[in-house]
């Protein structure tokens, strides 16, 4: 008799030499294939001769992170015995999860994700703003801190990950003006690179572009398979809602450890967390208040 489970896909990381070998594995062949002919990029080519800077320009990177966690579900499903009952994703791994159970096309997730990029490069590529994580910390402590020093407008607070760990958007040259207050609060942290802020006040004019300039060139529609939003911590299967919610996500402070508390509420047998996983397994792991076991999966079966 099959399992029950959830399946977790991540969010953008940067891509190292690991990465670039996991990316020409044998799975990721025919995804390759269809990001290059749809993006008109060569994907292959980029991975195997691209420099740093090129193969973690957002706009080659975030597709194939989406391709990956789609070309790992569909091998796990392939490989382990489980019935899954939804999905969810963090960040950027909420459009592959949406894919992966069928409301849009593959091509319309790699266009997409590539507009995202896109807009978000325009709109902050001459900037210092960045993502930052941290951790080992109490956020409400920190931004309690930031704000006795007048310092808390210079924190945007993006997602909150787990209990003792979130993701913030600022100025890179405001880190060092934050610092006393930060080091008070016990708070660890670091500059994500190659990352833009999201999922914050900041993205206004990137959520009202993309919501102007998108448009899906394949019909969507509604799924089976439900998909746990991280907007709201709540399952959906309209394909018109899922697109709403990838535009608000852009304003929208995620709430990761909300997403986590539900699943674990669902007392599922498994909850497999797909390749690029280091970061959201190990944000997992370094959560005290985190309820879930999580088992990693992929296009090559392991993290």
């Amino acid at each position: 008799m099959s399992s029950t489970g959830a399946y977790i896909f991540p969010s953008q990381v940067h891509v190292d030499d690991e990465l670039r070998r996991r990316g020409l594995s044998k799975p990721m062949d025919i995804m390759l294939d269809l990001a290059s002919d749809t993006l008109k990029m060569d994907f292959r080519a980029i991975l195997r001769n691209g420099t740093e800077d090129e193969v973690n320009d957002p706009r080659f990177r975030r597709p194939l992170i989406n391709l990956m966690g789609v070309a790992g579900w569909q091998r796990d499903l392939r490989t382990r015995d489980i019935q899954p009952v939804c999905v969810a994703g963090m960040s950027l791994g909420y459009l592959s999860a949406a894919a992966a159970v069928g409301w849009v096309s593959l091509e319309d997730m790699v266009r997409m994700s590539s507009l995202m990029a896109s807009i978000e490069t325009e709109v902050f590529g001459e900037t210092d703003y960045v993502s930052v994580f941290f951790y080992n910390c109490d956020p409400l402590r920190v931004f309690d801190e930031l704000r006795a020093q007048g310092l808390d407008s210079l924190l945007h607070l993006a997602a909150t990950v787990s209990s003792n760990q979130f993701l913030g958007a600022c100025r890179l040259s405001d880190l060092d003006a934050m610092k006393p207050a930060l080091m008070k609060a016990g708070a660890l942290y670091r500059a994500i690179p190659h990352s833009f802020p999201g999922h914050c006040g900041l993205m206004e004019t990137v959520r009202k572009r993309f919501a102007d300039e998108w448009t899906f060139q394949d019909p969507y529609g509604n799924t089976a398979l439900p998909l746990v939003s991280i907007n709201d911590c709540r399952p959906h299967t309209s394909g018109e809602t899922i697109r709403q919610h990838m535009i608000d996500q852009f304003t929208t402070v995620l709430d990761w450890r909300g997403i986590i508390d539900y699943l674990a509420g669902l007392q599922l047998d498994a909850y497999v967390v797909l390749e690029p996983s280091a970061f959201v397994v190990k944000s997992m792991i370094l959560d005290p208040e985190c309820g879930l076991t999580p088992v990693t999966g992929g296009v090559t079966g392991d993290l």
